[in-house]
């Protein structure tokens, strides 16, 4: 009798533990299911920022990390040369944007908040 309740108990643990969910090893942000393949990397030091627009993050624009292969082009492509002339930004202060690399792609870390944000469409 005793060998049938803990061959009983062994089952419900094992099934118990089988049925729960894996812990992820990576804290942070989830990325969205699409990305632009521009934004793909292995390592934090595969990434760049990006400012997509004339001001930096701290001062209305939006910053984003790109692999650095193609920094300057999603650059041009969001603020094309010269548009920029005779813009002026506010000149507030805030941390810096740091790369990050979450989950195979590319992100930004502005203090202690990091996030993925995509390339937004064009």
């Amino acid at each position: 009798m005793r060998a049938i309740v803990l061959a009983a108990v062994a089952a419900v643990v094992v099934g118990f533990v089988a049925g729960c969910p894996k812990k992820s090893s990576t804290d942070g942000p989830v990325p969205s299911p699409t990305f632009d393949e521009r934004q793909a990397c292995t390592a934090a030091e595969d990434c760049a920022i990006v400012q997509l627009e004339c001001c930096d993050h701290c001062n209305g624009g939006t910053a984003v990390g790109v692999h650095k292969d193609h920094a300057a082009d999603v650059r041009k492509e969001y603020v094309p040369a010269g548009v920029c002339e005779g813009k002026a930004c506010t000149l507030m202060a805030c941390p810096a944007a740091e790369p990050i690399c979450q989950a195979g792609r590319c992100g930004v870390r502005v203090g202690g908040n990091a996030s993925l944000p995509d390339l937004p469409p064009r």
